[in-house]
């Protein structure tokens, strides 16, 4: 917003994932990711800071740091391969992998359903973004990229399920211990 007028247009060109560049045989691999650096808006930027505030935490704490950064660069991966199988346009914002933080989220709920009430609040909203980014796709996409939604939620849950039983670094919570507690009878 107070970068100088062509300043925006360099940025994307070099950032944004535009899979027509790769057609012409521009292979900006790094594009890959950089474009869930930009986002259209503040409010676009405040809503996926959110949700990765909100799920991105937990992922951490349940598999640590590195590969929570791992799963979160791979949905954003696998959310801009989606984009290009489906679309050719140009795509920017980090909500192909927020949504795959969503599937990641959900299969390490679900693992714990019997105990953690939030298992069925987090599955009911992934099948909400499910069903809405279904209902964009149907309507025209309204320049939302479902697409990349649609490809970081599939690849959360399997990087999910690839990271069910394993504990972070430290025996849990993200590198933080618990404190023991001393049962007496």
């Amino acid at each position: 917003m107070l970068a100088p007028r062509g300043f925006e247009q360099e940025v994307e060109y070099w950032l944004a994932f535009i899979p027509e560049a790769f057609a012409r045989g521009e292979m900006r691999v790094w594009s890959l990711l950089t474009y869930a650096l930009l986002h259209a808006s503040l409010f676009h930027v405040l809503m996926n800071a959110a949700m990765l505030l909100a799920l991105g935490s937990f992922v951490e704490r349940t598999v640590g740091a590195t590969t929570f950064l791992t799963i979160f660069c791979l949905c954003t991966i696998g959310g801009a391969l989606m984009f290009w199988a489906f679309d050719g346009g140009a795509m920017i914002g980090a909500s192909g992998g927020v949504a795959g933080l969503f599937g990641t989220a959900a299969v390490l709920l679900w693992r714990r359903r019997s105990f953690d009430p939030r298992a069925r609040s987090i599955i009911t909203v992934v099948a909400i973004i499910l069903a809405l980014n279904v209902g964009m796709a149907l309507l025209g996409g309204g320049g939302v990229a479902w697409q990349a939604h649609i490809g970081g939620l599939a690849a959360g849950v399997v990087y999910g399920y690839a990271v069910l039983d394993r504990r972070p670094p430290g025996g849990g919570g993200g590198g933080r211990r618990r404190p023991h507690l001393n049962v007496v009878d």
